[in-house]
């Protein structure tokens, strides 16, 4: 068992289905306590996505515990679903077949209570349209007309469809808390290519009839925000293919935008539809335990793109919410960060070399002593990032609601890239609470987790707690 000492703190996990089936549910949390004082356990309840679901990535080194072969992830929720709670949702079938009969949520919650763990459910905006019947209902529609992989945060039928799982959840389960991945930054963002994707295309939504409707009724002329749109797909596509125009890249995308400034507002519109739907979801749990925590993960963009950190405002989301993790993840950082900037410097910042864009980066964000671009995405970042995302954010908040910074722990980077040792998960936890942070969240998931990088995690707090 846990020492008293570390209950202070507020240490959580995230951790899927397939660990417990694993594992054994007791021996995971015996696990988890021995070796990094976990306190809040936050099991993922639906996901169709591998980066909270499942083992080891395939091709990756299989972690030093569970069992040593990889799977396959079909996704869904892996909690029971309560049908009177779907009967107005048009998606109904989404019960994850993989691990049986196998329930998150109810199999796992009295034990981790009564190895004196809180239980925050997390699920993930991750979906997959072929596994869900009638997920054209629900879904994001882009600038073309086309059917996108997410939901339209102001379509009904996908309000219906989250709220109803929300209820569900916290009607049939002794659950403490609940945390909210949206991964999306956005169509202007996305349209730029302003992320560490290598995909070649982003979806530029959502222009679909119900954030048609809803942009017109706020005053913005939504026919030309989506030839805006159009016409910045066809920048892009021109600056990444053809010789730069006299005038460069920076100058012509000003340009573009002074001629459409209805980008700028879809932009504006779309992020505050995304902060409804945080409201929505935290009046539905509020309703069902008001005395349940509600937080949102904000993805890694927030440290790293200026762009997604000037939409996101941790003082505005405040207002709804208990708790917030920002996710500061500092070893995947540095080959995330690389390709980031190789991906603005493509388009946007074209006028500058590489190594140009990622010393402007570094100002902008107030970061000193990283990495050069060439030994970036083998050293990754320092815990001096995780201190500076903490501390600013706890600025911004003002005392409002409590900051839990992400812990990077063996989130995935290729062979050939930074590898998560020790040492850096110790450095990062000491970063986080020097930086004033009540508490931390170990992160990406405990199946791709090495025991003796999480066991970094409990040396921190054991040297915290010695002093």
């Amino acid at each position: 068992m846990m020492d008293a000492s570390a209950t202070q703190r507020f240490i959580a996990i995230q951790i899927g289905a397939r660990s417990f089936v694993d594992e054994g549910v007791d021996k995971c949390l015996d696990t988890l306590q021995e070796k990094a004082s976990v306190n809040v356990l936050m099991p993922t309840v639906f996901t169709y996505g591998r980066g909270l679901s499942g083992r080891q990535i395939p091709g990756l080194p299989l972690p030093d515990h569970g069992v040593q072969s990889y799977d396959e992830v079909h996704g869904g929720s892996y909690t029971k679903v309560h049908p009177e709670f779907y009967t107005k949702s048009v998606i109904q079938d989404i019960r994850a077949p993989e691990l049986g009969d196998f329930d998150i949520l109810a199999d796992v919650t009295p034990k981790a209570k009564a190895h004196g763990m809180k239980v925050y459910c997390l699920f993930e905006e991750a979906y997959n349209p072929r596994l869900m019947p009638n997920f054209e209902k629900i879904a994001e529609v882009d600038v073309y007309g086309k059917i996108g992989h997410s939901t339209c945060f102001n379509n009904p039928n996908a309000r219906i469809f989250l709220t109803s799982m929300v209820q569900d959840w916290f009607s049939n389960n002794d659950l403490d808390g609940m945390m909210w991945e949206s991964e999306r930054q956005g169509p202007l963002n996305s349209a730029l290519k302003a992320d560490f994707s290598t995909a070649p295309q982003r979806s530029i939504s959502c222009f679909c009839t119900y954030c048609l409707r809803k942009g017109q009724e706020q005053g913005i002329n939504v026919e030309r925000a989506r030839a805006g749109y159009r016409a910045l797909d066809h920048w892009v596509t021109q600056i990444t293919t053809e010789p730069p125009p006299s005038d460069g890249s920076f100058v012509t995308l000003w340009r573009l935008l002074l001629e459409y400034p209805e980008i700028l507002a879809w932009q504006s519109f779309w992020f505050h539809s995304q902060e409804e739907m945080y409201g929505l979801i935290y009046g539905t749990v509020k309703e069902a335990n008001p005395k349940a925590q509600v937080g949102w993960h904000i993805m890694h963009l927030i440290s790293i793109s200026p762009f997604f950190r000037a939409d996101q405002s941790y003082a505005r989301l405040a207002h709804v919410s208990d708790y917030i993790k920002p996710s500061p993840y500092n070893n995947c950082a540095g080959p995330r960060l690389a390709q980031y900037v190789r991906n603005v410097q493509s388009t946007l910042f074209r006028d500058f070399t590489p190594d140009q864009v990622l010393e402007m980066h570094y100002k902008i964000l107030r970061l000193t002593g990283e990495p050069s671009l060439d030994k970036l995405p083998t050293a990754g970042l320092s815990a001096n990032y995780v201190f500076a995302e903490t501390e600013r954010a706890m600025a911004d908040v003002k005392g409002a609601v409590p900051i839990y910074p992400g812990i990077d722990i063996d989130i995935p980077t290729a062979l050939t890239e930074k590898r998560t040792q020790p040492a850096d998960v110790k450095a990062a936890v000491l970063a986080a609470f020097k930086a004033g942070a009540p508490g931390v969240v170990l992160s990406r998931k405990y199946a791709e987790m090495k025991l003796t990088n999480l066991a970094g995690a409990g040396e921190a707090l054991r040297e915290l707690n010695a002093g």
